[in-house]
């Protein structure tokens, strides 16, 4: 008997399982690999486009080179030369903190750098910054030698190519010049300036510093992924500053401050006709290029520390007692009031007794029987202790005024002292204020509370010469662009000292025989030129034994007499009597502006 058979259940096939498995996952995971292209290409793309034009694509500016400052006869007075400069470009540098100190580190022991300085340096700005952050400029080809050698092992690290300021010496007119450096944060904060941009911080790199700053330049560079540039994207030409044309003759400057080595004081020579100012010193000057680089901070506090103050600029920011100069304020105020008259004499002893008081002259046995023109020529203190009490403190001060004292100049330059005229007191017994007649007596030797700047006896000696014009003392005469003249100055008259002709006329003859004439001033004498001056011996207030009787010297001089080209001022800080250390260094000054006229005469001669 045959029975029907029956159908089994069939048995899957393992390996058919498996391939479903994987099958599944390989659809899965290509739909999610879908899924984030689409995330990144769709939603993301434009950041990451960024980015990635961010990591191929190097922004670097180009800085524009400063204008160039040029004397009154077109010589340059600071120029502009390539240099080296180290930078750091934040965004290329390494993101691990240990690989980032390894490139830096290796920077500061390559370059002599302190580390501490190259992480200030990258700490300033943002990580992902793509401007180059310059942290070392002036270096010289073994630096930049170095870097490129380990180019490849200093990923952020480059050196570039900017103009650089360069001077004829490393004193060269230090506090006339001014000196650049980059941007400080203050600086910054202004919204001005950009990080690294060169700003000017003293004297005219800082007055003109909006005229002489050009308008940088920049390029987009693509570079590889070792930071090696590939092809240059995009550049924008820089464009020059402006050039500045100043009153400055820089072969007077350099005259004056041969003249002045050694000693510590100050000289301005001035054109008397027009108020431009030819040269102006200060000794002893700091050097210009230290400060433009960078600066350590042990130099830094040398230079603020130093008891001679370098960065005073003693021309228009220290005062001082003027002296025996101040005599001819005497003079004019007594003839022009007629208090005075030439004809007066006074016998000179070498003492002037006032109550209990005993003034004395800076001769001993003093000067015998003089007239007020030789009062004036031989710089005798007791025929002007008598004169000062003639025409009284009140009119002393008035004339002073008139001749500018006791007021700033209006020189452009920054930080100008005004000086200092007395001021009536209030005596016991008497109402309201008077003049103490020893406060006269010692004003009218140029003591006491009177004090000047060089820059103020420059304008006032040459109102003397010019016949009563002050003029603003002007420093720059013109600023020019290629295409046209962006500012001028044509000089300006700030006031006028009203004297009669006959006044002028003895006042400057008198000066001429201080010079010529037997007078204190005869050292500066030069045969062939009339000069005519005034010496000045200024007591000085001593702080300690080593001061005592170390007085300044000053001297104060116009020529030619009758024809005055030029005023001369030299002021010499603790150098004894005016004609014996002023007046020779005036002397060489004023040879070296009229040596050919002077020279032409000794050979006629």
């Amino acid at each position: 008997m045959t029975f029907p058979r029956r159908s089994l259940p069939s048995r899957r096939d393992p390996g058919h399982r498996r391939v479903m498995v994987i099958a599944t996952a390989v659809t899965l995971a290509f739909l999610v690999l879908i899924g984030q292209l689409w995330y990144l290409q769709v939603l993301e793309g434009g950041r990451f486009l960024d980015a990635s034009d961010k990591n191929r694509i190097r922004v670097r500016p180009i800085a524009a080179p400063r204008g160039i400052l040029f004397d009154r006869h077109g010589t340059p007075l600071v120029d502009n030369r390539p240099a080296f400069t180290l930078s750091l470009i934040p965004r290329e540098l390494p993101r691990e903190v240990e690989s980032r100190d390894v490139v830096l580190g290796r920077v500061a022991a390559l370059l002599h750098i302190p580390y501490q300085e190259l992480l200030d340096a990258v700490a300033r700005v943002q990580p992902d910054s793509l401007l180059p952050v310059r942290v070392r400029r002036g270096l010289t080809l073994a630096d930049v030698a170095k870097v490129e050698e380990w180019k490849l092992e200093l990923p952020g690290v480059i050196t570039e190519v900017e103009p650089q300021r360069v001077y004829p010496t490393s004193r060269f007119a230090a506090h006339l010049l001014g000196y650049v450096r980059e941007a400080s944060d203050e600086q910054l904060k202004q919204g001005r300036y950009r990080r690294g941009e060169m700003v000017g911080q003293t004297g005219l790199e800082r007055l003109l510093d909006e005229y002489l700053r050009g308008q940088d330049g920049g390029e987009r560079i693509e570079v590889d992924a070792m930071g090696r540039p590939v092809r240059r994207v995009q550049q924008t030409e820089p464009h020059s500053g402006a050039q500045v044309v100043t009153t400055v003759d820089r072969a007077i400057q350099e005259a004056a401050e041969r003249a002045m080595e050694g000693h510590a004081g100050a000289v301005v020579v001035m054109d008397p006709r027009n108020g431009d100012v030819l040269a102006m010193v200060s000794t002893p000057a700091f050097e210009i290029d230290r400060f433009t680089g960078t600066i350590e901070r042990d130099a830094w506090l040398r230079v603020v520390q130093d008891p001679n103050f370098p960065l005073l600029n003693r021309a228009i920011q220290s005062q001082y007692a003027p002296g025996s100069v101040f005599k001819v304020i005497v003079a004019a105020a007594g003839l022009q009031e007629g208090s005075l008259t030439p004809l007066d004499r006074t016998h000179c002893t070498g003492e002037f007794h006032l109550g209990t008081s005993t003034f004395k002259d800076w001769k001993d046995g003093g000067h015998g029987t003089v007239d007020l023109h030789n009062a004036i020529a031989q710089s005798c203190n007791i025929f002007f202790y008598e004169a000062g009490l003639k025409i009284g403190g009140a009119m002393i001060v008035r004339y002073a005024s008139a001749f500018g004292f006791g007021q700033p100049t209006a020189l452009d330059l920054p930080g100008e002292k005004s000086g200092l005229l007395p001021k009536p007191q209030v005596v016991r017994g008497r109402s309201g204020r008077t003049w103490p007649a020893g406060e006269t007596v010692n004003m009218s030797i140029g003591q006491g509370t009177v004090l000047v700047t060089p820059m103020q006896v420059a304008r006032f000696m040459s109102a003397i010469a010019n016949g009563g014009v002050l003029w603003r003392p002007r420093l720059v005469q013109r600023v020019e662009r290629p295409d046209r003249v962006v500012w001028s100055d044509q000089g300006q008259v700030s006031g006028h000292v009203e004297l009669s002709p006959v006044v002028w006329a003895f006042l400057r003859q008198s000066l001429w025989s201080v010079v010529n004439d037997g007078g204190t001033g005869a050292a500066a004498r030069i045969p062939g030129l009339d000069i005519a001056g005034k010496t000045g011996t200024a007591q000085m207030i001593a702080k300690s034994k080593a001061e005592k009787g170390q007085d300044h010297a000053w001297f104060a001089a116009f020529a030619p007499m009758k024809a005055p080209e030029v005023v001369v001022v030299v002021m010499v800080e603790r150098g004894g009597k005016g004609g014996q250390v002023a007046a020779p260094i005036a002397r060489k000054i004023l040879n070296a502006i009229f040596f050919e006229r002077v020279a032409a005469v000794e050979t006629s001669g």
